[in-house]
Parts: structure tokens; sequence; C-alpha cells
């Protein structure tokens, strides 16, 4: 039988078809490429161009965003593709060339006056035209259950705002430029505040996102909302390779709004800890003590009577309901219930530490628990504090007795 290709051979077919995907592969990332130098020349012309003009919504909204990114100025701006996205649905390819793909693409920036770089994941929809390759979407993915990551710019016009370290993203329709100042200053204390405790290395340029509303938070972090009014703000990001990128604080606006000067600072420093101790942190650390220590370091710039932050967990103790064990991911789920308590008994677990063990010791156990070399949590405590996670426990719940029976 010699119909059938040998293992070195390649059948006319399959040869085709590896061809055809390989062009255009490589139509695409030239495609990619132009669009990358006209954001950066901030050239509509060039940018529109890339554009399949008969996918009239998305050239529409592509002229939008293109204006709307002239007003941030990036020093990168580049694509990578990493590879296909799920098949269109049936009712979307029969409205596009025979060959249209959905493409899962990298796409990495950075803003001048800042070292983050951050990726987002995007799914575009190619289709050939005469010859060429153009975009002809970004949200075909959806029902696969994966959708192309957004940003500010997406979602309304913007102004940057800088600090003397921090830089401001905000939707103008809710952030007039004070009010970006005023973020900034604050955001450049809060570095302050976090270098008088936090002594490893980190960029010291934190970009900080001010959304016109909760929702658009929701949408920018990739959440349900739920719970969201609980939260003032939040560090997002990724670890990749063990590394924490694209680190940037998101503000929710209606819960932040709503905070005096005093409680602004603390959300910012809490935050602007999470942004410095991930630039350094190779796994994360339990997050009892992540969360503790950003309020810890939060509260030793802004001191506030001990009754007045911890009543929550304090009140529980009192009702013979207090914590047994040490806050875990759960108890910080915004979206199942009150997460205060949490909050502040992983505080006075850090302050504990701090009063008995010295500061040192509990920046030794918080760099301990978030590199690679040793156990982590719980093993490792007693190393560093020659306690068992046990009596720590056991300490720190008699900690929180002496203090609500002050």
């Amino acid at each position: 039988d010699t119909g059938s290709p040998t293992a070195t051979e390649r059948s006319p077919t399959a040869t085709s078809s590896s061809d055809q995907a390989a062009a255009r592969t490589a139509a695409v990332e030239a495609l990619l490429a132009e669009r990358s130098q006209a954001v950066l020349a901030q050239d509509g012309t060039a940018w529109q161009a890339l554009v399949d003009p008969s996918a009239t919504a998305f050239a529409e909204a592509q002229a939008t965003l293109i204006d709307r990114l002239a007003a941030v100025p990036f020093a990168e701006w580049a694509y990578e593709v990493v590879g296909d996205g799920p098949p269109l649905t049936t009712e979307r390819a029969q409205t596009l060339p025979a060959g249209s793909a959905i493409i899962r693409v990298r796409l990495t920036y950075r803003i001048e006056g800042t070292e983050t770089r951050t990726n987002r994941e995007q799914y575009l929809t190619v289709v050939p035209r005469d010859g060429d390759w153009l975009l002809a979407g970004d949200a075909d993915a959806g029902p696969s259950g994966v959708d192309t990551q957004r940003d500010l710019w997406d979602l309304g016009p913007v102004r940057v705002v800088r600090g003397e370290r921090s830089t401001v993203i905000a939707d103008r329709r809710g952030a007039s430029q004070q009010r970006g100042e005023r973020l900034a200053r604050e955001a450049d204390s809060a570095v302050e505040n976090v270098d008088e405790v936090w002594r490893s290395d980190w960029s010291r340029r934190p970009i900080i996102v001010l959304p016109r509303s909760q929702q658009d938070m929701a949408t920018l972090i990739g959440d349900d909302g739920d719970g969201l009014a609980q939260i003032a703000a939040v560090t997002t990001g990724v670890f990749e390779r063990g590394i924490a990128r694209g680190d940037r604080v998101v503000v929710n606006p209606d819960a932040f709004d709503t905070l005096g000067a005093l409680g602004r600072t603390v959300v910012l420093t809490h935050e602007m800890t999470h942004v410095a101790t991930r630039a350094t942190s190779v796994v994360g650390p339990p997050i009892w003590l992540s969360e503790g220590f950003a309020d810890y370091v939060a509260y030793e710039a802004t001191p506030v009577p001990t009754a007045i932050v911890a009543s929550d967990v304090l009140g529980d103790v009192r009702d013979g309901e207090g914590p047994r064990r040490l806050p875990e991911q759960a108890d910080f789920d915004a979206g199942e219930g009150d997460i205060a308590a949490a909050y502040e008994g992983a505080w006075l677990a850090c302050k504990m530490i701090a009063e008995r063990y010295g500061e040192k010791a509990l920046l030794r156990l918080y760099l301990e628990m978030s590199d690679d070399s040793g156990e982590g949590w719980p093993e490792e405590t007693s190393a560093v504090l020659g306690i068992t996670a046990k009596e720590l426990t056991r300490d720190w719940r008699a900690y929180l007795r002496d203090l609500a029976a002050a």
C-alpha cells in the first residue's frame, strides 16, 4: 500500500493547511506591528486602515478608541500572537469571509514615567480582504467563555495626571483635573509612608486608575461586582514566573469618595504596600499576613485608636463570637459577606507580632513567607518568631481578648 504518506511525508491537504496558517500568522503579526506603530505615533489614519470597514460598529468603536489613546503618553505598545483563539460561532462565521478566525493576542504596554509593563489578553477577529488581513472585532470569543481584557480607555475618555512619583489615569467623565491632582498627591504621600516601613526595593512609581463607577471598576478587575461596595480600592496585576507584573491600584469611586483625607490616606497606603511587597514576592504569603501587613503600614503612618479601627472584631470577641483561627482567603471574599472583621483581625495579628518581637521580625516573617526558598506558612513561623503557628494563633486570640476587655 503506497497510498498513505510516510512518517517524513505530509499529505497535500495537511501541507496546504499548515502553510495557510503560517501565512496568516505572519500577516497578522505584520498587521499588529503596524497597529502598534499607529498608537505610538498617534496616527489615527494608519490605525483605521487596519480595520475592516465592513465591520461598521467595530470600526466606529476603534475610531473612538484611537482618539482616547492619544491622551495617554505611551512609551511602549506591542502585540504578540499567542495562538489561535476559540472558533467563531456558526452564525458569526456566516457573516465573514472564508478563512476568518479569532486570534489570541497579548498586548504589552508601558506609560512614560512608569516602570510598569501591563499585559492584556485580547481575542481579535481577523478577516481576509483583497489579499490583506484586517481586524473585524474583539468580542467574538465571548460565547466561548473568554473575553478581551479591557482598560480604562476602552470604557470612556481618559485624562492622565502626574504626581512627583505617581501616575493617575482617570475617566474624564467622573474626574476633573483637580480631583486627579489631589489623588496624585495622596498617592505620592502613600509611597513615602510605605518607605517608612518597607525597606526592600520597588519602583516607587505607581499607577492609580480612577474609573467613573463601581461597575467600571468591576469590569477592569474582571469581577462580578458582588461586595465591591465594601472595598475602596484594590491592587491588581498578575504573577508570572514568580514576578508580579502590571500591578496598579484601581480605585472604587463609589466607596473612595465617601472617605475623608485620613481614610483616603489609609486606603492608598494599604494598596501601595501591596504594590511594594509584590515587587519582591515570589509566592504569595498567607492572606492574613498580606492584608494585615498592608494595614500595619497604613496605620503606622496614620495612627488611629485601636478600639476604633478594630471595632468589628473586638465586638465579636465581646459577644463570645471571636475568631478561632487567623483569617483565611474566604474571610476576605466581599461577595460572601462582611469582611471588616477579617481585615481588623489580620492587622492586629501583625501589630501583635511587631509589639512582641519587633518590627524587623514582622518584616522578616513577611519576606520568608513570600519567597520560595523555605517551607512557607505555617512551617517557617518557628524559624522567625520561635513559636509555632498554633502558638501564634493562641497568642493572637489572647491579644484580642485583652484588647476587647480594655
